[in-house]
């Protein structure tokens, strides 16, 4: 099946529709799956057989898959580092679906800097920062108003060792520099994720015709994964620093289809665990 949501994101990775799948599947009712079951979803979201096998088998060697091996067929389920993955993911979700955030007009802001050498290191501070909506308004300094997420930053900090090179603060902005709206504008560029939005809005809006339940699950699946992906870019601001975001409509166009579709992807879903478990 192809990708039904052609929103001019990078393509998902093997790795992030897996975590989808599992995540969305297995982790609320912590039931188990054969391989068969999730190689049969896979391959319907465009991972060949060979590769979702080898797929799982690094899932386990990272340790947020573990399996069990009963008689000739494997169960998967998700593993401690898996669930908190997962775990973080949906309540992010939650709140991203829940609609925009009220704020106090504080900033959690963080000064760090990289040595040149560590470029793994930067790519990885990087990525969190973005997870976490933090944005770069100016060289060394990143920031975002959602002041709850102290903790999360206090983690991704010391995960990498840059304890000695880092400095967080929390605060409201001051009048001698750049205001809050000033900030928004140069601390992330929108232009990108609002086309994006545009282009999911019109496909949700559009007549759906799915022909059975199979074509349900999957569309599903990779809607779930296109917010995945949307909410890495997007920084959930507050409307009183973005007043007018597309990307709101756009959470509520997702809500609403996530809402008629869940329903029958997990009722397929657990049709298709009966029908792959061994005899």
């Amino acid at each position: 099946m192809r990708d039904m949501f052609d929103v001019n994101l990078p393509p998902p990775s093997a790795r992030s529709l897996l975590l989808t799948v599992v995540g969305e599947l297995t982790h609320a009712t912590e039931e188990e799956a054969w391989t068969t079951a999730l190689l049969r979803v896979l391959g319907g979201l465009g991972i060949e057989q060979h590769a979702g096998r080898q797929l799982l088998a690094r899932a386990a060697s990272a340790k947020w898959l573990e399996r069990e091996r009963r008689g000739r067929a494997v169960h998967w389920r998700l593993a401690g580092k898996g669930r908190t993955l997962v775990s973080d993911g949906i309540r992010r979700s939650n709140a991203y679906l829940a609609g925009p955030p009220s704020w106090d007009g504080r900033w959690l802001l963080l000064f760090v800097t990289v040595p040149n050498q560590l470029r793994t290191t930067r790519k990885r501070l990087y990525g969190g920062l973005s997870w976490l909506g933090m944005g770069n308004p100016l060289s060394s300094v990143w920031t975002t108003p959602h002041v709850d997420r102290g903790d999360e930053l206090t983690d991704l900090v010391q995960t990498l060792g840059l304890e000695t090179s880092s400095l967080a603060v929390i605060g409201s902005v001051q009048a001698v520099g750049m205001t809050d709206r000033e900030i928004v504008r140069t601390a992330w560029d929108l232009t990108g994720i609002a086309e994006s939005y545009e282009l999911l809005i019109a496909q949700l809006d559009a007549p759906t015709d799915l022909p059975d339940e199979d074509a349900v699950l999957l569309a599903y699946l990779r809607l779930l994964n296109v917010q995945q992906r949307l909410m890495r870019r997007d920084p959930f601001l507050p409307e009183e620093l973005l007043p007018d975001w597309i990307g709101r409509e756009g959470a509520q166009k997702i809500r609403q289809r996530r809402e008629q579709w869940a329903p029958i992807a997990h009722a397929r879903w657990a049709k298709i665990v009966q029908e792959c478990a061994p005899d």
